[in-house]
């Protein structure tokens, strides 16, 4: 990866993508607090507060600061508003700020693949706070992830193709698109059927349902953007923040069980910041094992 070094247009624009983000935050919030609760995320198209359902001036919508010129309450009947909103907006900021400057400034990567991991992004923020309170992934953020991941390998075959170390495929049918597809494809595959063959085995081990479904759905999606190689680094990486939150879970509230979205969705996060990074350590250890099994065995 290319040394950060960022010019004044840059800091300029970055304050910008910060803003940006905490905006889509702010929709990611309508996102989460409706699609569990079977509401659609248009009608109304005005936010409003949960208890009194009063619509929330324009004034009072601005990310961030609202929160605190509000002092966390609503402004007509006096309820709390969760932190989770401050929360969300800040993180998407910051998670588009840093895909800014890590994968487009200092990594160089072409604007379009950018944005399609800035979607993603969007979408795991959704998947894991939905799966922090209801213990569930909304199909629609999954299933139109997985699509929109396929349309990405499509339209952005660079995603998948080419000589990199997270790249899939360097050539398979001669047409770019088309293999950046099956790049994709390949990518869907491998994250959800890598959740799938792990659910399967933990259900027979412990007799009770290990990994849910939607996590299945969930590294589809992973793996449908960003290719099989981050999907394979983010599930094994996931335990590792599973073990940060699930400890003190354990040992506070004596409770052991926890939705594992959220964790996979932070590993994701993780590895696609340090896509070529991260992959090249993997392409040597897969190396590394070939040559043990052919020694062992040829």
């Amino acid at each position: 990866m290319a040394t950060l070094a960022v010019t004044a247009p840059e800091i300029a624009f970055s304050v910008v993508i910060f803003v940006l983000g905490c905006c889509v935050g702010s929709f990611l919030n309508v996102c989460i607090w409706r699609m569990p609760r079977g509401l659609s995320v248009n009608q109304p198209r005005r936010s409003f507060c949960p208890r009194c359902g009063k619509p929330i001036r324009g004034a009072d919508n601005i990310p961030l600061l609202s929160f605190m010129l509000l002092r966390g309450k609503c402004r007509d009947c006096g309820a709390p508003i969760s932190w989770r909103y401050p929360l969300v907006e800040a993180a998407t900021g910051l998670l588009m700020l840093s895909l800014y400057l890590v994968q487009r400034v200092g990594g160089g990567t072409e604007r379009g693949q950018v944005i399609a991991m800035g979607l993603l992004c969007a979408l795991l923020v959704v998947a894991s706070a939905v799966d922090m309170e209801f213990f569930i992934i909304p199909d629609e953020v999954s299933l139109f992830g997985l699509l929109g991941g396929l349309a990405a390998g499509l339209l952005l075959p660079g995603l998948h193709v080419g000589d990199a170390p997270h790249h899939t495929l360097r050539a398979l049918t001669g047409l770019r698109a088309m293999d950046g597809l099956i790049g994709s494809a390949i990518g869907a595959l491998a994250g959800g059927g890598l959740v799938l063959v792990f659910a399967v085995i933990g259900e027979l081990i412990f007799r009770k349902e290990a990994m849910g479904f939607g996590d299945v759905k969930l590294m589809a999606m992973v793996g449908a953007f960003l290719g099989w190689k981050v999907a394979v680094l983010t599930f094994f990486i996931a335990p590792f923040f599973g073990l940060l939150y699930g400890i003190p879970l354990l040992i506070i509230k004596k409770e052991h069980v926890m939705p594992f979205g959220p964790f996979l969705s932070a590993g994701a996060v993780l590895v696609m910041l340090l896509r070529s990074t991260a992959c090249g350590w993997f392409n040597r250890y897969v190396t590394m094992a070939g040559e043990l099994v052919r020694a062992i065995f040829g």
